[in-house]
This record gives structure tokens, C-alpha cells and sequence, in this order.
């Protein structure tokens, strides 16, 4: 028997203005997500000039990016007008850009970025392979993606529901994400699978007992990633270049 869902607005969770725990709660996620880019591009980071980030909410990352040293022009897109969130200084002193978009095409010219991410962006889309093929499009050099992976042996109904609930229409282990990146013509150079960090998994309740689930999550890691993607949900991020001989053609 199949499960039945209770299918409302898409993406509704991220229309509005946020809350402040919400915009904490970005914030204190966005030293994960540019941490695990950087920790990607390894030496090569001190190569890449500008840098776009595809649905940057409050564009947190791109400023963990800028502090970290990753990048030196920034710019933010997201299908909701970044200037309602936005959490960036207007006085900070790398150069940041915003602007809304239709979430179909990416407003900017073939190979105008160093680096093109989207963070946990691609379970959202309709249509992933189009959307991963307009990143590589804008891409000069770099493309990073990364995604929830939420299916494996402990994935129930009420899980799926609830991911559902903010927005979650497509849902990965690390083998199919890695399938869909290869099938929409990128070339993945770099693999990682991570767990959050301590301050992430205290946020929602509290220190003593975000150290106990970041141990036993650890430790199942540390056995390795297949075995520990096969019992709870980790994140996957892949460093990608554009496979020109697989690159789907763009009105495909």
C-alpha cells in the first residue's frame, strides 16, 4: 500500500518575513554550508573571484563565504526578493549583490561565475536537472551542490510528511544525488558527506543533548559514510565542473 500526503503551497514556509530564531537559525547553519565549500575546494578557493549562490535566503553563506575568505564579488538570486531578509551589513566591505528571479532561468550570462552554488536548494525545484543545467551554464569554473539525503532504512511516512511540510519535493540518498548530477551533465570532482556541528544540533534543544546526538551521529560516520546514509539523514555536497560532452543542450 502507498503512503498518502497532504500536498499543500509549495515553499509557502519561506514566504514573509522571518523570525528571529529563524534568522538565527540560518545563520548558525550558513558556517556548515560555506565550511563544507571551502573544505571542497581546498586550495583552489584562493582562485575563485565572484561567486553566485542560487536561493540565498537571508544571504548568510555568501557572508560566511566573504569572512572565510572564499570569493571576492558576491552575488545572491532567490525566487523570493532577498531584500526581504536580507541579513548582510550594507556597509560590508565586500561587494554583495541581490536580486529575485523567475527560478527558471539564472539572469546572467554563460560562464560569468567562478563559483555557482545552491545549498540545499535542489530538493525544492520542479525540475532538478534543468536547474542544475542552468547552474552550469552561469558556472566559469565551479559548480557546488548539496542536499538533505532523507532516504534510507529509517524513512517513515511522518518524516517524509514533514520534510513535505517545508518544502521537500525530491528526495535523495547519496548514490541517486549523485545520479542526478551526472545525468544533468556535470562532472562531480569533489564528494563529501557530512553531519551538522554541535551548535546546529544544540539550536532546537539544548547543549547537553545536541553533544549526545553529535556523538552517536559521529560515530555512525565514522564507520563510514554508506553505512551511516543508510540510518539517519546526512547531508551531501558535491564540487562540480561542466562535462561539455554531456551537457544537455538548453531549451531541452
Amino acid at each position: 500500500m502507498t503512503m498518502e500526503f497532504c500536498i499543500g503551497q509549495h515553499n509557502a514556509h519561506y514566504e514573509g518575513v522571518y523570525s528571529a530564531e529563524e534568522r538565527d537559525w540560518r545563520r548558525v547553519c550558513a558556517v556548515d554550508k560555506a565550511d563544507h565549500i571551502a573544505g571542497l575546494l581546498g586550495a583552489a578557493a584562493a582562485k575563485v573571484g565572484n561567486v553566485l549562490e542560487v536561493g540565498c535566503g537571508t544571504g548568510a553563506v555568501l557572508a560566511r563565504l566573504s569572512a572565510i575568505g572564499v570569493g571576492r564579488d558576491f552575488t545572491g538570486i532567490d525566487v523570493i526578493d532577498p531584500a526581504t531578509n536580507l541579513e548582510i551589513d550594507g556597509a560590508a566591505s565586500a561587494p554583495f549583490r541581490w536580486s529575485s528571479y523567475d527560478g527558471a532561468t539564472i539572469p546572467f550570462a554563460d560562464g560569468s561565475f567562478d563559483l555557482v552554488y545552491a545549498s540545499h536548494v535542489l530538493e525544492h525545484v520542479p525540475e532538478p536537472r534543468a536547474f542544475l543545467h542552468e547552474l552550469a551554464r552561469v558556472a566559469r569554473t565551479f559548480v557546488y551542490v548539496e542536499v538533505p539525503c532523507e532516504l534510507h532504512a529509517r524513512t517513515n511516512r511522518r518524516a517524509l510528511q514533514s520534510t513535505l511540510d517545508i518544502g521537500h519535493i525530491n528526495f535523495y540518498t547519496p548514490d541517486t544525488f549523485r545520479l542526478v548530477l551526472e545525468t544533468a551533465g556535470l562532472h562531480v570532482t569533489g564528494f563529501g558527506t557530512y553531519d551538522h556541528s554541535l551548535p546546529v544540533h544544540a539550536f532546537h534543544s539544548s547543549r547537553v543533548r545536541g553533544l549526545a546526538k553529535s556523538i552517536v551521529r559521529k560515530s555512525l560516520l565514522s564507520v563510514g559514510p554508506a553505512f551511516a546514509t543508510r540510518l539517519a539523514t546526512y547531508h551531501c555536497g558535491a564540487l562540480c565542473r561542466r562535462d561539455e560532452a554531456l551537457a544537455l543542450p538548453r531549451d531541452r
